[in-house]
C-alpha cells in the first residue's frame, strides 16, 4: 500500500479502533464479566486470548445483547380541544374567539400500552390520540394527571411498543450527556423521532411556571415544539427526566435556547406512584411562600435560617385557621430544616388529608410553634380580592373610611411601577372580563368599586376555567386617571 494512501486511511482507522475500545466487550461480543473458559481468569475488553493462560478466544463467553433503539419507545401524543375558546390571551385581547384544533406533543411507553407525557397538553382536551412512527394511529385514554408535577399516564393499545426502563437511585449529575427524543411539531402531525443530545446544565431549577412543584432538570440541548412530553436518556437508555413546557392555547413554549427543562425521574415515579393509587386528595395547608431574597428579609426581619416566608393565606383555609400570617418565616417543618420549596412539597405530598403538621416559624423576632391539621387541597385554590390583587398584581390595598380603597405600597419592581401607580392612588372601578366577546352584557363592564365587599363581589367574574383576568382604573392625587389590566393563565399554585 503507497505511503500517501496509508497516510489517508490512518485517521479512519484510529477512529474504528477508539470506537472498538470505547463500545468495549459489548462489541466484541462478551460481556464486562466474561470470564475465561479454560482457567476462569477475568477477560480483558477486545482480548482475543486469555492473559493467564493464552488460550484462544474462539466465541464468546456470553453473547452480547442487541442495544435496542429507543426512539422505537416514543410516540407523538395528538389532543383534540374544543374549536373554540374564550378564555385565553388573544381572545381576551381581540375579544374575539381562539380556533385551537389540536396539540402537539410526545409521549413514551413505560409498559405494554402505558405512555408518560406531560399534563398540560391534556389540559381541555376532548380526544386523545397516539401516534407511532410507522404512522400508525390509535386512541388513548386518560389514566389519571398530576398537574401538580406535570405528569399524565395514558393507556392505548400499543402493547408491542417496547417501554423504556427509568433510572433509579442515581441523581443526575450536572455535565452528564443526555439525549432529548420526540417528535417536532413544526410540520404538524407526523415525522420521525427527532434526538437532540446535549448534557445535564443544572439541577433543581425552578421559577419557569410550567407546573407548581419545579425541581427541574436543566439542559443545553435544544428542545423544538412538540417535544414536551418525550423523555430525556442517559447513555444506557434509561430514562433521567421528561421534557416539559408551558402550554398556551395551542402552543407549547419549552424554554429558551441554550435552557431546556424536564421533570426529573423521581418525580416522574411520585406523579406516577399517586396517579396509581387512584388520585387521592392531596394535603392542603393553605400558604403560598416564596424565597427569602434581601428585601423580604428586611422586610419582615427575618433570620438567615429562614428560607421560605409565607406571602399569602388562602381564605379557609388549615394556614388560617391556624392563624399563620404573611410574613411568617417557615424555619422548619415536622422537624426537618426548611431547604427549598421543593424539599417542603415532597414531605406535605407524603402526608394525608386530616394530619397534623407541626412547623417552627419566625414571627418577627420571635420563633414560634404551630400544629396545623391538613385538609384536602382544592383542584383550584382561590385567593379573596385584597389578597387576589397582591398576587396577580402586586399591590396592597386598604380601606380608607367608607367609601374608598386606596393602594397602600406597591411591589418595587412590579408592572405597576411600569404604568406610575403608586402608594395614595385610590381604586375607582374595576372591568370583570368574564367572557369579554359579549362585552355589552353585564358582566363585562366597567363598574365602580368603594369597598371590600364591592372587590369581592366583581372578582367572582374575574376567574374562568382557564385564566385571570382584571381590568383596574385608578385615580392619582393630581387627578391623573390610569388603567391596569391583569392577564393570567390559572393553573394549581404552587401554594402548599
Amino acid at each position: 500500500m503507497r505511503r500517501r494512501e496509508v497516510l489517508t486511511r490512518l485517521p479512519l482507522w484510529g477512529l474504528t479502533v477508539a470506537a472498538l475500545i470505547a463500545c468495549g466487550p459489548a462489541l466484541w461480543g462478551f460481556a464486562e464479566d466474561a470470564t475465561c473458559p479454560k482457567c476462569g481468569a477475568p477477560l480483558e475488553p477486545g482480548a482475543q486470548f486469555c492473559g493467564r493462560c493464552g488460550y484462544r478466544l474462539e466465541k464468546p463467553a456470553v453473547p452480547a445483547l442487541a442495544t435496542p433503539d429507543r426512539r422505537s419507545a416514543v410516540v407523538q401524543v395528538v389532543t383534540v380541544h374544543d374549536s373554540e375558546l374564550t378564555s385565553t390571551y388573544n381572545s381576551l385581547a381581540s375579544e374575539s374567539n381562539v380556533q385551537v384544533g389540536a396539540i402537539l406533543g410526545s409521549a413514551f411507553a413505560i409498559g405494554p400500552g402505558e405512555f408518560v407525557t406531560d399534563s398540560g397538553l391534556l389540559v381541555g382536551s376532548k380526544e386523545v390520540s397516539l401516534r407511532t412512527s410507522t404512522g400508525r394511529t390509535v386512541i388513548a385514554s386518560i389514566v389519571g394527571t398530576d398537574s401538580m408535577i406535570g405528569v399524565a399516564l395514558l393507556r392505548a393499545d400499543l402493547k408491542d411498543v417496547a417501554p423504556l426502563s427509568v433510572r433509579e437511585n442515581e441523581p443526575p449529575r450536572t455535565g452528564e450527556s443526555l439525549d432529548a427524543l420526540g417528535f417536532s411539531s413544526g410540520v404538524g402531525p407526523g415525522g420521525t423521532v427527532v434526538v437532540s443530545s446535549g448534557v445535564v446544565s443544572g439541577l433543581h431549577r425552578g421559577n419557569a411556571g410550567y407546573h407548581p412543584i419545579e425541581d427541574y432538570l436543566q439542559t443545553d440541548a435544544s428542545l423544538p415544539r412538540g417535544l414536551a412530553g418525550g423523555p430525556m436518556i442517559d447513555p444506557g437508555g434509561r430514562v433521567v427526566g421528561m421534557s416539559t413546557g408551558l402550554v398556551l392555547g395551542s402552543r407549547v413554549y419549552l424554554g429558551q435556547s441554550g435552557i431546556g427543562y424536564a421533570v426529573p425521574a423521581e418525580w416522574i415515579d411520585r406523579a406516577l406512584a399517586w396517579i396509581r393509587s387512584g388520585a387521592p386528595p392531596r394535603a392542603w395547608l393553605g400558604a403560598y411562600t416564596i424565597a427569602v431574597d434581601s428585601e423580604a428579609r428586611e422586610r419582615y426581619r427575618l433570620p438567615p435560617q429562614a428560607k421560605l416566608v409565607i406571602e399569602q393565606i388562602f381564605p379557609g383555609s388549615p394556614a388560617a385557621a391556624a392563624g399563620l400570617k404573611r410574613g411568617d418565616g417557615l424555619l422548619k417543618v415536622q422537624d426537618e430544616e426548611v431547604s427549598t420549596l421543593p424539599r417542603v412539597q415532597e414531605r406535605l405530598l407524603s402526608m394525608k388529608t386530616g394530619e397534623p403538621v407541626a412547623l417552627e416559624i419566625m414571627r418577627g423576632a420571635d420563633v414560634q410553634h404551630v400544629a396545623v391539621t391538613l385538609s384536602p387541597r382544592p383542584e383550584r385554590p382561590r385567593l379573596a380580592g385584597i389578597d387576589a390583587l397582591r398576587f396577580f398584581a402586586g399591590l396592597d390595598l386598604i380601606p380608607q373610611g367608607d367609601d374608598r380603597l386606596v393602594v397602600a405600597s406597591v411591589v418595587p419592581g412590579s408592572e405597576l411601577v411600569h404604568y406610575k401607580i403608586a402608594a395614595g392612588d385610590v381604586l375607582q372601578s374595576v372591568l370583570s372580563k368574564k367572557d369579554w366577546l359579549h362585552g355589552a352584557k353585564d358582566n363585562s363592564r366597567w363598574r365602580s368599586v368603594h369597598t371590600v365587599s364591592d372587590l369581592e363581589t366583581r372578582l367572582e367574574t374575574a376567574y374562568s376555567d382557564l385564566d385571570f383576568a382584571l381590568g383596574l382604573r385608578f385615580k392619582s392625587k393630581d387627578g391623573t386617571k390610569r388603567e391596569l389590566y391583569l392577564w393570567e393563565i390559572l393553573t394549581p399554585t404552587a401554594a402548599l
